[in-house]
């Protein structure tokens, strides 16, 4: 039995779903680039507007989270649930939190973020085998919990940031040549739940 077109599946499913939404996502990925990228750059330099990085990657996590199409609705809301905390947490710390305290509610906040965009690249290494994404879906908690845990690190934290930006990158470039409303090449993702 041969497996319906993308489009089928989402209709019979009662998703709606359509080019529009793809390109979004993408869009979203490539905001998560841009973003990695500025950080990546201005971070080593300790320049003051490395949070503009910052602030484009979550953005691009957001975009892709809304749009982030996946068959087994708990993996959307997790995702979609840690952007959506992460974001007004980084908020929070920022203007609310004592000075003391808000560099770690800053971090847990881009903490939750990267969870979204971890687990969107999860979601494009299981679907399409990019290796990419399994980098990713390591790279990007591993540079959550030592800054968490132990003390900033610029040296680890420009590598790191570096290593997201060059992932991101090529992550997006085979998103770019892949077809709209492409299928999980492998079939690992089943049929919609109803």
């Amino acid at each position: 039995m041969t497996t319906p077109p993308l489009e089928e599946q989402i209709a019979s499913a009662g998703i709606i779903y359509g080019r529009k939404h793809d390109i979004s996502y993408r869009a979203g990925l490539v905001l998560q680039a841009l973003g990695a990228g500025v950080l990546a750059v201005l971070y080593p330099m300790a320049s003051p507007f490395y949070s503009t990085g910052i602030m484009l990657f979550d953005l691009g996590v957001l975009l892709s989270a809304l749009y982030l199409l996946v068959w087994m609705t708990w993996v959307r809301k997790i995702i979609l649930g840690a952007v959506l905390i992460g974001i007004p947490v980084q908020i929070i710390g920022l203007q609310i939190v004592p000075p003391l305290y808000a560099g770690t509610v800053i971090l847990i906040g881009i903490g939750l973020v990267c969870i979204g965009s971890a687990g969107m690249a999860g979601k494009e290494a299981y679907c399409f085998g990019y290796r990419e994404g399994w980098v990713l879906m390591w790279t990007l908690p591993v540079l959550i919990v030592v800054n968490l845990f132990a003390r900033e690190n610029q040296v680890f934290n420009s590598l790191g940031f570096s290593a997201s930006f060059i992932m991101l990158l090529s992550l997006f470039g085979k998103k770019l040549k892949q077809p709209l409303l492409s299928t999980c090449t492998t079939n690992v993702c089943g049929t919609p739940e109803k």
